[in-house]
């Protein structure tokens, strides 16, 4: 059966930014923690290489304990931050979250090796010239075809794209399926253009300013477009949906969701 969804008009986009403010206002340095801590897995593997392939296939659990506890709060309840652990202990939906990881560490390493073809010509000026930094800076700028900017750009946002609604659609609708679940993640952008197009816009308008402001604001910026995007999730995708019974190894039902 096809994933079906909804679709927005363009404010929505900001709609979704304002109702997040309010869930993170509620309970900021928890949402900021759990942000911090999905930061760090992330940098593990700069620091222990070996754990490279863990710290990838933890990633979906991380996001999807962090939707968890978003839904927990919109339904009126307190979280904290090893709410974000509860996505590995809980059964049901763990070997479609670790199958997920899979696919997703594949298409990076697929991404991986295509932009080294697209970018080798400057990827060995960087590697041979290092006496002079000004000089290779200017020869690795001239390497660089902008056709293939063009190409590995287009590329990164179709990846983006097919996995942004990948984890909670796995999560909470339990859907096993991963090529359905990347179609329907590529559809909702395709029908929600306007929309997640002006959710895009602002979130990067939002990063400009924390960059020039030492990137300190980011550690609110970012919870609060983690909370924004999984509203716009719900907003698409949680059609009319009865609340089932759940226990505790089941993810928490789509209860106290927020009405885009």
């Amino acid at each position: 059966m096809a994933i079906e969804l909804r679709v927005f008009k363009a404010q929505s986009g900001l709609t979704w930014f304002k109702a997040a403010w309010k869930i993170f206002k509620a309970q900021p340095s928890t949402f900021i923690f759990m942000h911090l801590f999905i930061i760090l897995v992330g940098l593990i593997p700069f620091v222990i290489p070996l754990l490279q392939i863990p710290a990838a296939l933890a990633t979906p659990f991380l996001i999807a304990g962090f939707y968890r506890a978003v839904l927990i709060k919109l339904q009126g309840e307190k979280i904290m931050l090893a709410d974000i652990l509860k996505p590995f202990t809980e059964k049901g939906t763990r070997l479609s979250l670790f199958r997920l990881g899979l696919y997703q560490m594949a298409v990076g390493i697929l991404l991986a090796l295509v932009s080294s073809a697209l970018f080798e010509d400057a990827l060995l000026i960087l590697q041979e010239n290092t006496q002079n930094p000004e000089l290779v800076v200017e020869q690795f700028i001239a390497a660089i075809q902008p056709a293939n900017v063009i190409i590995f750009v287009s590329l990164i946002a179709v990846y983006m794209m097919a996995f942004a609604f990948a984890v909670p659609l796995v999560y909470f609708k339990k859907k096993e399926a991963i090529f359905e679940v990347i179609k329907a993640s590529l559809l909702s952008f395709w029908h929600n253009f306007a929309a997640l197009g002006v959710f895009g816009g602002i979130l990067s308008v939002l990063i400009l300013i924390s960059s020039l402001l030492s990137l300190i604001p980011l550690l609110i910026v970012m919870p609060i477009s983690y909370i924004a995007f999984f509203i716009a999730y719900q907003a698409i995708f949680q059609l009319d949906e009865v609340n089932n019974t759940q226990n505790n190894d089941e993810p928490p039902s789509s209860h106290g969701q927020f009405d885009a």
